[in-house]
């Protein structure tokens, strides 16, 4: 399977900063970089992935607090040469994920056409769950998108196995 990379953003409809801060745990620990974060929202990148487990990850946070108060967009990244010789995701891939974030509901999660379809052909879960969705995005223009549907019966809480 070929890598590819993720930005994802997450934003909390209430100031939560224990929110925020679970997600970006989470984050660290599926290999993805904190590009920025403050009490009502995160964005994040992962680099060279070979699954889904981020977005899986987001769709188990996005559920866990009752009632849901997170929001997840995902869009895949062009890794670009950064100061240092360290790589940067491409500004559009950020505000992409922020503008699909900004987009969803409480608790759902959505994905760029871009990034939908590289699961979809890499056949990397959440492949099988994802529905095609048109969402406006916060500017008024109108965004093909995928939406994430949730796992029936999952305990939304058990985020240890994303």
């Amino acid at each position: 399977m070929t890598p590819f990379h993720i930005v994802g953003c997450v934003l909390s409809t209430e100031t939560e900063p224990d929110a925020i801060e679970e997600c970006l745990e989470w984050a660290r620990r599926l290999g993805a970089e904190i590009i920025s974060e403050d009490q009502s929202k995160a964005v994040f990148v992962r680099f060279d992935s070979n699954s889904g487990q981020l977005i899986l990850f987001g769709c188990r946070a996005a559920l866990a607090r009752k009632p849901p108060v997170l929001r997840f967009g995902y869009a895949s990244a062009v890794k670009e040469g950064g100061a240092g010789g360290h790589s940067r995701a491409g500004e559009r891939s950020i505000a992409q994920a922020s503008d699909l974030a900004a987009a969803a509901l409480p608790g759902q999660v959505l994905l760029s056409s871009q990034l939908g379809s590289l699961l979809q052909m890499s056949q990397a879960e959440p492949y099988q769950r994802l529905r095609s969705k048109r969402v406006m995005l916060p500017d008024g223009r109108a965004a093909s998108t995928y939406e994430v549907e949730p796992l029936r019966g999952a305990p939304a809480a058990d985020l240890t196995s994303a």
